[in-house]
C-alpha cells in the first residue's frame, strides 16, 4: 500500500492511496486541473481513479469533486446528509450517479476495504477512512472534533510541568479490542455510540497514520482569531492542536510504522514546531512525515 498527500490544509485536502490495484483519492479539495498534475508527478494518470470517497461537506474536502466527476469520469462516494448540505452551501454542479454510503459502513473495492469512522467534527455526517488491503491498515484521519480523553490532554498549556500535563502514569488510557477491525463497528457494520477512548482504538490497529495537527496551543491563544474562532477549533467538534495528535500516537499508536502529520494551519503552526512537538512526546526514532498546505508530500509505503 502507498500513500501520497497531493494536498492538507484548509486551502485544501485530497489524499491518493493505492493497493492491490486499486487506487483512491480521499476527499477532492484540489482543482481538477492541480490533482491531475500532482498525480502526474508519481506517472499516475487521473483517469485511473478507482473512486473518490468524500469525508464530509466542508468546502475544502469536497469543493472540487463535481469537477473530479464530469471532468474525469471518477466515481464519487459521499453520505447522502454530506450531499445535501454540499450542494446547498458549495457550487458542487451537476452529479450522475453518486454511491452513497452510510457513516460506519465499510466500502469494498475489489481487496481493498475501506471503513468509513464517524467523527466528533463540527460537519453534518463526517466520518474519516481507514484503508485495509488484508496486509496492512491506513488510517486517513483529519477533521477528528475530539473525545473526552483528548480534551483532557490538549487544554491545558505548555507550561505546565510533564507530571501535570500528561499524568503520573502516562495520560490517557487505553481501553479496547486490538482486533483486526475496529471494535466500534456493530454488526451491521455501524458505530452505534461515541466512547472516551474511540479514536485511540482506531489508531491502536493502524500500520500507517495520517492525522491532523492543525495548532500550536500558544499561537493560536495569541494570534489574531477572534475568540469565537478560537473556541470552535479548541472544542469538541473542531482540531487536534499538536500535543494532541502526539499524545494519540504515543499512546495508542504502538503497531504504527509512521506517521504523516497534515491540516497544519498556516496562521497557528509552523512545520518546525509540529515536528518538534510530535520528536519531544515520540522520540527520535519515530517516523514523522509532513503532509503539506502547498504540495505533496513524499510516498508513503506499507
Amino acid at each position: 500500500m502507498r500513500m501520497i498527500s497531493l494536498q492538507s490544509g484548509s486551502n485544501g485536502n485530497c489524499i491518493f492511496v493505492e493497493s492491490c490495484g486499486v487506487r483512491l483519492l480521499l476527499d477532492a479539495g484540489l482543482t481538477g486541473d492541480a490533482t491531475a498534475k500532482r498525480l502526474a508527478k508519481f506517472g499516475i494518470d487521473v483517469c485511473s481513479i478507482d473512486g473518490v470517497l468524500i469525508s464530509h461537506d466542508h468546502v475544502d474536502h469536497v469543493n472540487c469533486a463535481g469537477v473530479l466527476h464530469r471532468k474525469f469520469r471518477l466515481p464519487i462516494w459521499i453520505t447522502l446528509k454530506t450531499y445535501e448540505r454540499a450542494a446547498s452551501q458549495h457550487r458542487l454542479g451537476k452529479f450522475g450517479d453518486l454511491n452513497f454510503f452510510k457513516s460506519g459502513e465499510r466500502i469494498i473495492f475489489n481487496n481493498i476495504v475501506v471503513e468509513t469512522i464517524p467523527t466528533a467534527h463540527d460537519a453534518v455526517d463526517g466520518v474519516c477512512f481507514v484503508v485495509d488491503d488484508g496486509l496492512s491498515r491506513l488510517g486517513v484521519m483529519m477533521d477528528l472534533g475530539r473525545t473526552k480523553s483528548i480534551a483532557s490532554v490538549g487544554q491545558k498549556n505548555y507550561s505546565d510541568s510533564k507530571e501535570e500535563l500528561f499524568g503520573v502514569a502516562g495520560g490517557i488510557d487505553l481501553v479496547g479490542s486490538r482486533q483486526r477491525f475496529f471494535s466500534g463497528f456493530d454488526d451491521a457494520g455501524r458505530f452505534s455510540s461515541f466512547v472516551e477512548d474511540y479514536y485511540e482504538r482506531v489508531i491502536s490497529t493502524l500500520d500507517g497514520l495520517l492525522i491532523e495537527s492543525n495548532f500550536d496551543v500558544e499561537m493560536l491563544s495569541v494570534g489574531r482569531y477572534s475568540p469565537q474562532l478560537q473556541s470552535r477549533i479548541r472544542g469538541r467538534g473542531g482540531h487536534l492542536s499538536n500535543l494532541e495528535s502526539a499524545k494519540l500516537i504515543e499512546v495508542s499508536g504502538k503497531k504504527l510504522r509512521w506517521a504523516c502529520l497534515g491540516h497544519i494551519s498556516k496562521e497557528n503552526n509552523t512545520h518546525d514546531i509540529v515536528l518538534d512537538t510530535h520528536r519531544e512526546i515520540l522520540g527520535k526514532n519515530f517516523y514523522l512525515s509532513i503532509a503539506s498546505r502547498y504540495d505533496t508530500s513524499e510516498v508513503l509505503e506499507l
